[in-house]
């Protein structure tokens, strides 16, 4: 085949001819527009108060009314513009982002130490909720220390036993549910409170091992969205936000 005859195939897969079936033209060829809308690269920052300083100094001479501001999720929040271009799309110019931040390994059964270091660094004190006694409860499982339990599913009984006679000490009903904040979202609004199941059990060594399971079915990120919206409408109040 020469290059005369290829170069004719290649001008008639090229053409855009149409077929006409009931009345209805057709295209052979699937052909869509080619736009090229200049769009800013977005800012990142990570945390609220930057988010809302940006927005209040009127850099890049953005105005408040053709912006708004998307409350996407617990972690993430961003300024975006109104449609524009022939393609119809929105720019991200800011967003804040939550990062680096340990969470605590709900779901996973700990030893008392490992346990009380994580409580401690990644919930909020307070004596309004279940904090001190979640503390309190797990200072009493030291290694070494032998526990019964008798969990019917709802409640657990654990009783405590010290010392060479081995002699139950304490017996106490251990709460079932627990209300308890984590850090989970931005630190500049308070941390939305949910409930969690305490529980406890013993490893192939004896050694007592507590754990938390999130009981509330995530409820507690419709809360923070709504927190988080509060907050940005308060510090910037001429701004739409949509969470």
């Amino acid at each position: 085949m020469d290059k005369a005859t290829i170069d004719k195939i290649e001008e008639l897969a090229m053409q855009n001819r149409t077929v006409e079936v009931d009345g209805q033209v057709f295209s052979e060829h699937k052909l869509q527009p080619v736009y090229f809308t200049p769009r800013a690269e977005s800012i990142t920052v990570h945390s609220l108060l930057g988010f809302c300083t940006y927005i209040n100094n009127g850099f890049d001479g953005l105005a408040k009314d053709d912006v708004m501001v998307v409350v996407y999720d617990t972690d993430y929040v961003a300024l975006v513009s109104k449609l524009f271009g022939k393609d119809k799309q929105r720019e991200s110019v800011i967003d804040a982002t939550l990062c680096d931040v340990e969470e605590f390994p709900f779901g996973q059964f700990m030893t008392q130490e490992e346990f009380a270091i994580k409580f401690r660094s990644l919930f909020v004190p307070s004596e309004k909720n279940d904090t001190n006694y979640v503390l309190s409860f797990v200072s009493k499982l030291h290694g070494g220390t032998a526990i019964t339990t008798e969990d019917d599913g709802i409640t657990q009984q654990v009783g405590v036993s010290r010392g060479v006679s081995g002699k139950m000490t304490e017996k106490a009903t251990l709460k079932p549910i627990v209300k308890l904040a984590p850090y989970r979202t931005f630190r500049e609004i308070e941390q939305p409170e949910s409930e969690f199941l305490l529980r406890t059990c013993l490893d192939d060594k004896n050694i007592p091992r507590v754990a938390l399971f999130e009981a509330d079915g995530g409820a507690w990120r419709i809360t923070a969205m709504r927190r988080i919206a509060e907050y940005i409408a308060k510090a910037c109040p001429d701004v739409k936000i949509i969470a």
